[in-house]
């Protein structure tokens, strides 16, 4: 019988793995994936307290902001207000946005005076635009080609289809509509909007009945959807959370989903809605107040964006001239939030404007000139403009000039 070796039959296989393997492991995990492992033993639930394997993650998460493709070849789309009160619009591009382009700012609608790009950027190269005011015109445009799509009003906005006959000579309806989504179904290759409508009742002086024939007249409000495809709306049969203010923001698109925020005084509390367009059903991340109040309405300005392919909150706390960015792991589960980044004390800030393809984040100083901060150098700079008043805003632009059906020139 041959002899094993003295190594072989000695050899002791080691369970215990060094704690700085472990971390290096764990630092380079999606965070989906990390909120998972806390669950694994208990020493790992505390996992997010550990600052050595934080002070990790947050440099491989910056490191991949600037590897991520999720918006290659995208530039930023500044918009704001010149001294005649008109729209201006840039592209700007660059490793310190240098490149500067003047957009052909040819209104994309005669109904709107003052028009505001919805959500977190362009789609396929395609903006969508409306009005400040709730009954606004709302429309799809690509700034490339100039083409354009003014959606229809939508049937659900009169609501003389729900009036009874009787009432309808001494009562008047206004109809609001509030903007809460805009994007891209790859399974019906179809752009669709999402809007809520809610009604106002007004009665004529000199008329009264009975409270019977008010719960007559009364007009819930509903939700409704566009579909490019068929350039119509349909009425959607689903009681989904709203937001009450649509701060401009708080919606973006990714993947097929759209998302918005929901304030603390909305029925649903603070929290993130995210309705798929595929298959239009939705699902509800609720969004923790920390002690600090840096996630509460009443407390930041608020940016919902995109980071590393990961919804992400961005808080800006007015009293401490913080920003707090949280990324979200999972969505549905309120303990997959991980706060990453506490920038500041950024005493020069008056408001922030928008967020960069790697994570810059734009902002007002309080002298109107505009500027960003970068994540990684820590560096702020400025942009080279000065705020034209409250309308000034940052967004992603990814050029496209192919034709899409249903938007012309």
């Amino acid at each position: 019988m041959e002899k094993k070796s003295a190594d072989a039959t000695t050899a002791k296989v080691s369970k215990f793995i060094p704690e700085d393997i472990v971390f290096t492991i764990l630092s380079k995990l999606p965070l989906k994936s990390l909120n998972r492992f806390r669950c694994v033993r208990k020493s790992w639930s505390l996992l997010f307290e550990n600052q050595h394997l934080m002070n990790m993650i947050r440099r491989n998460f910056l490191c991949n902001l600037h590897c991520c493709s999720y918006y290659d070849q995208a530039s930023l789309l500044l918009k704001y207000l010149d001294e005649a009160h008109k729209d201006i619009l840039y592209s700007l591009s660059g490793e310190r946005f240098e490149n500067k382009i003047k957009l052909d700012c040819t209104n994309p609608s005669a109904h709107l005076y003052i028009f505001r790009t919805f959500g977190f950027g362009s789609i396929n190269g395609i903006l969508c635009v409306h009005g400040y005011s709730n009954r606004g015109s709302i429309v799809l445009w690509n700034p490339a080609t100039q083409a354009k799509k003014l959606i229809p009003p939508s049937p659900f906005e009169s609501g003389e289809l729900s009036i009874p006959d009787f009432a309808k000579e001494f009562v008047t309806v206004d109809a609001f509509t509030y903007l809460h989504g805009f994007g891209y179904d790859s399974v019906m290759d179809d752009y669709k909007v999402i809007c809520i409508v809610s009604f106002d009742i007004q009665v004529e002086m000199g008329y009264t009945f009975s409270d019977s024939l008010l719960e007559d007249i009364y007009l819930d409000e509903l939700w409704e959807i566009y579909s490019l495809r068929s350039n119509s709306w349909r009425k959607l049969d689903i009681d989904i959370p709203t937001s009450v203010y649509c701060i401009e923001g708080t919606q973006v698109y990714m993947d097929g989903v759209c998302h918005w925020l929901c304030e603390e005084n909305s029925l649903a509390g603070l929290c993130l809605v995210s309705f798929y367009l595929s298959n239009e059903v939705f699902c509800i991340t609720p969004i923790p107040s920390d002690e600090d109040d840096c996630f509460k309405f009443k407390a930041s300005s608020i940016n919902l964006v995109v980071l590393n392919e990961s919804i992400s909150l961005i808080a800006f706390h007015k009293e401490t001239s913080t920003f707090h960015i949280a990324i979200l792991g999972e969505l549905g589960i309120k303990e997959s939030w991980t706060k990453l980044f506490i920038v500041g004390p950024l005493s020069c800030v008056e408001r922030p404007i928008g967020v960069g393809m790697k994570g810059e984040i734009f902002f007002q100083r309080k002298d109107k000139e505009l500027a960003w901060f970068d994540l990684s150098t820590q560096v702020i700079e400025e942009l080279g403009y000065k705020a034209g008043g409250p309308y000034t805003r940052i967004s992603l632009y990814k050029e496209n000039i192919l034709a899409i059906r249903g938007i012309s020139n």
